[in-house]
């Protein structure tokens, strides 16, 4: 009786201890996984970085130096695509099924980031280059014109990359067709408060030279 007592007591702590046993060396595979996956990419972030920098692409985007930096966005991605893969790797050596299938999944939304991040920059990029071509124009109210512009295509920037990362674009394509509506009503009422005098003033000097004219015969 008491040796089943003990038994009893004893036998779930060997099963625990032989599977810590077994356990750990996947373990210490996996923290060897991350470290060499924190070293790689920390050395591929650099020297894409380092290449960004050399041939000035933060420069060639934009001459008034661009707010969003090429060279601080894309080592950053590519550095956690690799942490990604060797987490992955880690993972799936400790046979932790939903984990491995977690990680899994932000490895397959990364290629949508990184299409929907390139998009968004060209827009910008593109934004900038017509803002400033508006603005050198010296046209009548090129500045709000310009500023116009400059938002309309980063939004629209926006609007084309939110599906590349699986998300609904529509609120953001109604809220656009709300803004464009709203810019075309404001300025509609602008140019007709602006040309009413010069519409009053047009009418009134043709009706006195009809009356001059009847006048006259």
């Amino acid at each position: 009786m008491a040796a089943e007592w003990i038994a009893s007591l004893t036998d779930p702590l060997n099963e625990f201890l032989n599977s810590a046993i077994e356990f750990f060396p996947s373990l210490v595979v996996s923290v060897i996984l991350l470290a060499i996956g924190w070293i790689v990419g920390s050395i591929v972030g650099r020297v894409i970085k380092e290449l960004l920098l050399r041939f000035k692409i933060d420069q060639y985007l934009s001459k008034r130096g661009p707010s969003i930096k090429v060279s601080d966005i894309f080592p950053i991605i590519f550095e956690w695509v690799i942490y990604l893969v060797f987490i992955q790797s880690a993972v799936a050596v400790l046979h932790i099924d939903p984990l491995t299938e977690f990680v899994g999944e932000i490895i397959e939304f990364i290629p949508g980031l990184v299409e929907a991040v390139i998009v968004v920059i060209v827009g910008y990029v593109l934004a900038e280059y017509v803002k400033n071509e508006v603005e050198k124009s010296k046209i009548a109210y090129s500045k709000f014109m310009a500023a116009v512009m400059f938002w309309l295509l980063v939004y629209v920037a926006i609007a084309l990359a939110l599906p590349l990362v699986n998300i609904d674009a529509t609120l953001v394509n109604n809220m656009l067709l709300v803004a464009v509506g709203s810019i075309g009503i404001g300025v509609a009422i602008a140019l007709g408060l602006g040309l009413k005098e010069l519409v009053a003033a047009w009418a009134r000097a043709q009706a006195k030279r009809m009356g001059g004219g009847g006048r006259k015969r």
